[in-house]
């Protein structure tokens, strides 16, 4: 071998070991990543529990192990065997998507309960007419991860993510994000069981609305909130009439009915999921606080209300399927000017409320301000 030949030996040699020193470090660094994605996934999963904010954060943590530029992250409902998204980043989506099971890549994902990986997302759409993260997505080049989230060795939902590059995410890190996948179900699992704890906290029972404690908590936040805008403030209380001798003619099972069924037409009359405050005050009594309402829309808004209760007819059981109730009605507000306490609020509401009943009942009154109590229908 001549010497210049031994050289280029030697340069060949060490290019190699360059080559795999870099390969060697390339690959440290990325176990790094995955053990601080591992570690830091498991810290956000036992410190935050609102599910939104615990999936942002893990998001961000697996972007510095994982080169995604979009994820979805879909839940189940077993019930009704569809899928939800729940969480996405870097997806242009401004509406609700629900998706049935075996529907695109997340619906087999879910139906199946096996990983999937795409090295060329270019070549699938050219195959399939189907999609990666929602319907009616626009076709993308590069490669794609799907990872069904498993508790109890059960699907709850489908994380998938994707990289612009073809090749870019490859089988090592569908096999890492399978071995988180365990850590997001945990935390999915707890921040779900932390939210019924609470619904089971602030709820009624019987009718989905807020209990007495969660009415006092919430009119002590408006009134706080109206000391600040001087906007006005309003307060609906209402009962259901003879109710007593409606339990004693046909039972409890019956009165928990029809309790149940005016929740819901409260729910469905007012503001409940926005910005009213609609509570089950105790026994037959409801109430419903009104940010920024004045007196005169509150009380259109009872007088509507009372109607439809009025109309109504309550399915209690199969022998009486048309069952009729009403209620008693009283409003009060804060306006602009005005300056009373939560407890004087609730009294002037009351003392309508009490009106109505003196009045005949199955009416709407209000109370405006400190002044004498007027009833507005029959």
């Amino acid at each position: 071998m001549s010497e210049e030949q031994f050289q280029d030996r030697i340069d060949a040699l060490e290019r190699e070991h360059e080559q795999t020193r870099n390969a060697m470090w390339q690959l440290l660094e990325k176990k790094q990543n995955e053990i601080y994605a591992l570690y830091h996934v498991s810290r956000t999963i036992g410190s935050v529990l609102d599910i939104q904010e615990m999936l942002l954060q893990v998001a961000g943590i697996i972007k510095k192990s994982i080169p995604f530029e979009r994820l979805s992250l879909y839940l189940l409902d077993a019930a009704t065997a569809t899928l939800e998204l729940a969480f996405f980043t870097g997806l242009n989506i401004d509406r609700k998507i629900t998706i049935p099971v075996g529907e695109g890549i997340p619906g087999r994902i879910a139906e199946h309960g096996e990983h999937v990986h795409i090295h060329d997302l270019s070549l699938f759409y050219e195959t399939f007419n189907d999609f990666a993260h929602y319907p009616e997505e626009p076709p993308q080049d590069g490669s794609y991860i799907g990872i069904a989230l498993k508790a109890r060795n059960e699907v709850i939902g489908v994380i998938g993510m994707d990289s612009p590059a073809k090749y870019g995410l490859n089988v090592d890190d569908m096999d890492f994000m399978a071995i988180l996948s365990h850590q997001i179900a945990v935390g999915i699992e707890k921040s779900r069981y932390f939210e019924m704890i609470q619904q089971l906290s602030q709820r009624d029972g019987l009718t989905g609305l807020y209990n007495h404690r969660i009415f006092q908590e919430k009119l002590r936040h408006e009134l706080s909130r109206r000391d600040r805008t001087q906007k006005s403030l309003s307060l609906m209380m209402l009962d259901i009439d003879h109710f007593k001798q409606f339990n004693d003619n046909f039972g409890h099972q019956a009165g928990d009915a029809v309790l149940k069924e005016l929740g819901e037409i409260i729910m469905s009359q007012c503001r409940c999921g926005t910005i009213d405050v609609c509570c089950r005050y105790g026994g037959e009594e409801f109430t419903i606080i009104m940010p920024e309402l004045e007196l005169h829309n509150a009380v259109k808004v009872a007088e509507r209300l009372r109607r439809v209760v009025e109309i109504n007819s309550f399915s209690i059981n199969g022998n009486n399927p048309d069952a009729k109730v009403t209620i008693s009605v009283g409003v009060a507000s804060i306006m602009a000017q005005e300056d009373f306490s939560g407890e004087e609020l609730i009294k002037h509401a009351d003392d309508a409320l009490y009106l109505s009943k003196r009045s005949g009942r199955n009416r709407v009154s209000y109370t405006p301000g400190e002044g004498e109590g007027k009833p507005v229908s029959s």
